[in-house]
């Protein structure tokens, strides 16, 4: 029962947050301007993040009991919630949001005591002193590659719930619940974000925001992996992972081979290129959670086969995306060319401009959360003074939200 009451405390936080920094966003320099690269033609606030971590803290510490690796994954946390609103205020250089970023990984590794043991491919447990650098660099390198992902509406958050669900799933399955309840909070943040973020987007989650879910995600799979199920393929991570970890990989090489700066933004991730051969902002959003999709479903289908046939699995999806992208640029294959369009977008573009179909998602939360809560509050008997005074917190918080709605819509 924890788990769906620790995923609507944070959802409800998150979305009492976000409209509230919205509005303080113009005050703290935190909004997105359009230039060349991007793809919004607006200046759009990004203090989305902040809504996330901050309902996903609040329903962890409400909770769950703050020790071990946890303590040290909500003091990594915020770490990067700093730096990250600092980032979006003030747009620091590479070399300071790296600070943050090993900060937050360091104190997960060497003080939580969380870091790679079993390595795929290796027998026997990994030294130390190979172990533990490693691990710093593995989240390191995803809390990036989510942050790079995060380049349309909804996509970085999209991907992330997928991972995050899989990683509930396999939690669950192997009894590790307090990876589920921290599961529930994060993907509740991720839901009252996405609220504010469907497209087109009323605010980006930012750089605070996509480092939290890439820091989540990196230090949830460790803990699944060699801590709560170490019979499972320690290669599934790439799999429950996914895209993010290959496109940002992708991107490095194409910047090295051109002998550009590994940190020079450019627009040649997976999400620029189905933009530049014509798919619409909704349609490169569904194709990208269609491959993240099958990954993740791979990584639950495949959990204890070989290391060598989940990475087999994983590399062929990967060699499939990038062979047709290569295929499809190299002939000048466009999605709105003649007899493209009817037949690929032609039923996406008419479910999209259903408004029947785009409020559905909407319906959908309005018409099960409340569902939920009156069903679990008449399954119980007696209620816990910690449950009464959660229910207090969030209902305190909806009626803080709906005001703070109101007024804004004013």
């Amino acid at each position: 029962m924890t788990f769906p009451f620790a995923l609507i405390t944070a959802l409800v936080i998150s979305m009492a947050i976000i409209p509230l920094m919205m509005r303080l966003a113009p005050r703290l320099g935190m909004v997105d301007m359009p230039d060349p690269r991007k793809v919004h033609a607006r200046p759009v606030p990004r203090v989305g993040g902040i809504g996330i971590i901050l309902g996903a803290m609040a329903s962890i510490v409400l909770w769950m009991p703050i020790e071990g690796w946890l303590l040290s994954y909500l003091c990594g946390s915020v770490v990067l919630l700093l730096f990250g609103a600092w980032d979006d205020s003030r747009e620091l250089g590479h070399y300071v949001k790296f600070i943050g970023q090993f900060a937050a990984a360091i104190g997960v590794v060497y003080w939580g005591g969380l870091w790679v043991a079993h390595f795929p491919f290796f027998k026997g447990e990994l030294n130390p002193l190979f172990g533990k650098p490693f691990t710093v660099i593995a989240i390191v390198g995803m809390i990036n590659a989510i942050n790079h992902s995060d380049g349309l509406d909804g996509l970085a958050g999209g991907e992330s719930l997928m991972s995050l669900g899989c990683l509930a799933y396999l939690g669950y399955a192997a009894g590790g619940l307090d990876l589920v309840i921290v599961v529930g909070a994060v993907i509740g943040g991720v839901f009252g974000f996405l609220r504010y973020n469907t497209h087109p987007a009323r605010v980006f989650m930012g750089d605070s925001g996509s480092q939290f879910l890439g820091f989540s995600l990196g230090v949830l799979a460790v803990h699944l992996t060699q801590q709560i199920n170490p019979g499972l393929s320690m290669a599934v991570p790439a799999l429950i992972l996914g895209l993010p970890i290959i496109d940002i990989l992708a991107v490095f090489f194409q910047r090295i081979r051109q002998g550009m700066s590994w940190f020079r933004a450019t627009r040649n991730h997976v999400h620029h290129r189905l933009l530049e051969l014509g798919y619409q902002h909704y349609q490169a959003v569904v194709i990208i959670y269609a491959v993240q999709a099958c990954f993740v479903i791979c990584a639950i289908v495949l959990r204890y086969e070989s290391d060598w046939t989940v990475i087999g699995v994983y590399l062929a999806g990967c060699t499939a995306v990038f062979a047709l992208l290569v295929i499809a640029e190299r002939r000048g294959w466009h999605a709105g060319g003649e007899g493209n369009q009817g037949e690929q977008t032609g039923l996406l573009g008419r479910l999209s401009s259903s408004p029947r179909i785009r409020r559905l998602p909407s319906h959908f939360v309005q018409a099960t959360v409340p569902a939920y809560l009156i069903i679990a509050s008449l399954s119980v008997k007696q209620i816990p003074a910690d449950c009464g005074i959660a229910a207090m917190t969030v209902a305190l918080a909806t009626l803080v939200g709906v005001l703070i709605y109101r007024s804004a819509a004013f």
